[in-house]
């Protein structure tokens, strides 16, 4: 008779929501995970460190990162799409988890939009870094010398179908050359395939390429946003540079396993949002060369709406299928 009794309280609770203020004041009351689909080291993997001990300040509770990298984020994003909608596993996704890979892959390990959005986190643009191993020193004479040698230079990548990637993709259009692409599972496996002159080109975060190249192993050319970076206001637009129509950045986001409790992901919105406007936190991200955002999960909606018909249009030109 007590069981049934008590079934019956918990579905009339269930039944009028009168749960749900009880879960938003225990959540969380455990650590937090938290995926990076990059390995530890990367522009991204910093950028999700700083944002999880902000975040947890604020949540009161751990949020542990834990590096699942591999196939463009694909590994990452599967990993989290599988898990429970309870709150405590989160994604940084990125626009290649949310808008590439549907156009890339034949058959993705996970549905791009069968993620519950938390919100809209940053977004940066990359510079064009070259080994220093090669005779060209700007991007006229990169430009020049894949004319004159067709398919024998090569571009490195964070992996398919990342920024990274489009960005070569964007470059051997508008410029007109053919340079052969190499993908790496991140950063801090491509620049050093770079610095060794293993590979030709690269375009990167700021926040890892630019040290590299101020320290004088490598060169930089210019940036893929039409506007100049404020944290580096000396390094020139690629649209400056006679591509006006190059511009192609990476942005950044935070996502929940599709039908986690609208009250779990309010509270991780409200956290979310709240560390977006830390000034430490922003000085960070704008060192890092990413533009801090609202941390609101419509600008996060408009963005992977928006930028869906140009993606699929490069993927198409680029002619890149994945399986």
């Amino acid at each position: 008779m007590f069981r049934r009794t008590l079934k019956f309280c918990l579905a009339a609770l269930l039944s009028t929501g009168a749960c749900a203020p009880a879960l938003a004041d225990t959540y969380p009351a455990r650590p937090i995970k938290v995926i990076s689909p990059f390995p530890a080291g990367g522009a991204t993997d910093v950028l999700t460190r700083i944002l999880a001990e902000r975040m947890g300040k604020d949540l009161k509770q751990s949020l542990i990162v834990e590096n699942k990298a591999g196939a463009g984020t694909s590994i990452g994003a599967a990993y989290v799409a599988r898990e429970q909608p309870d709150g405590y596993t989160i994604l940084m996704a990125t626009n290649s988890t949310l808008v590439t890979n549907r156009f890339l892959y034949k058959d993705l390990p996970y549905d791009p939009d069968g993620f519950a959005p938390i919100g809209l986190v940053g977004i940066g643009p990359l510079v064009l870094l070259s080994s220093p191993k090669q005779p060209f020193k700007n991007t006229q004479e990169l430009v020049a010398y894949a004319k004159q040698h067709p398919g024998k230079l090569t571009f490195a990548s964070f992996g398919p179908g990342t920024s990274s990637h489009l960005a070569g993709e964007l470059f051997k259009e508008q410029a007109g050359v053919d340079i052969l692409h190499v993908p790496f599972k991140g950063a801090t496996q491509a620049l050093p395939a770079l610095i060794s002159g293993d590979v030709d080109i690269f375009f990167d975060m700021v926040a890892t390429g630019m040290p590299q190249a101020k320290a004088g192993k490598i060169n930089v050319f210019g940036i893929t946003s039409k506007t100049r970076l404020p944290s580096e206001p000396e390094l020139a637009t690629l649209a400056e540079q006679g591509y006006p129509k190059f511009d192609m950045s990476a942005w950044f986001s935070f996502v929940a396993p599709k039908g986690t409790p609208p009250e779990v992901l309010a509270r991780l919105q409200q956290a979310l949002q709240t560390t977006l406007k830390d000034e430490t936190v922003r000085a960070k991200m704008l060192d890092m060369g990413i533009d801090p955002r609202s941390g609101r999960a419509d600008d996060l909606q408009a963005q992977i709406r928006d930028e869906q018909p140009l993606v699929k249009q490069l993927v198409e030109q680029a002619n890149v299928v994945l399986q």
